[in-house]
C-alpha cells in the first residue's frame, strides 16, 4: 500500500497537501472511504480513511498507528556536497532508504559546490521516505562552513578522511558503541579535507576513522557510513 506524507497530523481536520491529494486521486485514483498509509516523517506510519474529497484536497479521518520505528541511535551526516548535483541528490535518496536523521551539507576549503537548493533537496527527501516505505523524515540543514560547524559538534562525532594519519576503523568504534547515543559523521569534499581542517577537529576531540581500505566517493563515504550505523547498532 502506498504511503503519503502529511506534516501535520495532530490536528482535528487533517488533509493532504495539494501536491499529496493530487497524486492520491489523479494518479491513484483514490476515492472517499478508501483506506491510505500517512506519516508526518516522524517514526510513526498511520492506517487511516478518506473522509472527504473538497476542493482536490484529501481529507483524512480515523488514524489508527500500524508502525512505530523505536531507533535509538540518531545519525548525523555532515557531508561537503559534490560538485555534480545529481551525486549529492542520490545521495540524499539513498542514505533516507537506509535510515539517517539529519543531514547537514558542509562549507569546507577544497568544496566546489557553495549553493544546495533546499526546496528541491526536501522533496526529494519526501519522495525517497515514502517510496522506501520510511517513516523518518531526514532534517536537512543549510550549508554550514566547517569551523561554524565545529562550534556546534556533539559527543560521539566522527571525521572521515583519506590522509596518512592515525585512523581508527569505525566498524570497530561502532563494535564497542552503546545504541541509544546520537552520532555524527563528517564526510569531505571530492579534494577532501585539509590536513588543518582534519587537526582542528581532532582537537576538539572528534576522532579521525576510515570506512574501509578503498577510496571512496564523496556520497558513496556518506551511504557506506550511514549503512555501518544502521547495520551494527
Amino acid at each position: 500500500m502506498n504511503l503519503f506524507y502529511c506534516q501535520n497530523l495532530s490536528k482535528k481536520k487533517i488533509s493532504l497537501s495539494k501536491e499529496e491529494s493530487r497524486h492520491c486521486i489523479k494518479v491513484l485514483r483514490k476515492k472517499k472511504n478508501d483506506i491510505i498509509r500517512v506519516t508526518n516523517g516522524k517514526g510513526t506510519i498511520y492506517i487511516t480513511k478518506i473522509s472527504s474529497i473538497e476542493n482536490e484536497t484529501v481529507q483524512l479521518e480515523n488514524l489508527k498507528t500500524e508502525f512505530i520505528l523505536n531507533r535509538k541511535t540518531k545519525i548525523h551526516i555532515a557531508i561537503a556536497p559534490p560538485k555534480n548535483r545529481i551525486r549529492f541528490e542520490w545521495f540524499l535518496e539513498k542514505v533516507t532508504e537506509v535510515g539517517v536523521d539529519i543531514i547537514t551539507p558542509l562549507l569546507c576549503t577544497n568544496s566546489e559546490r557553495k549553493q544546495i537548493n533546499l526546496i528541491r533537496s526536501q522533496k526529494i527527501l519526501i519522495s525517497a521516505m515514502k517510496q522506501s516505505n520510511n517513516s523518518i523524515l531526514p532534517q536537512i540543514n543549510h550549508p554550514t562552513p566547517f569551523k561554524d560547524f565545529l562550534e556546534k559538534i556533539g559527543n560521539n562525532s566522527y571525521i572521515a578522511h583519506c590522509h596518512t594519519m592515525k585512523k581508527v576503523d569505525f566498524k570497530t568504534i561502532l563494535a564497542k558503541q552503546k545504541k541509544d547515543k546520537n552520532i555524527t559523521v563528517m564526510i569531505g569534499p571530492e579534494g577532501d579535507f585539509t590536513r588543518e581542517e582534519i587537526i582542528m577537529s581532532e582537537k576538539r576531540g572528534i576522532q579521525s576513522i576510515k570506512l574501509g581500505e578503498n577510496r571512496l566517493r564523496t556520497e558513496t563515504a556518506g551511504i557506506i557510513s550511514c549503512n555501518m550505523i544502521n547495520t551494527i547498532l
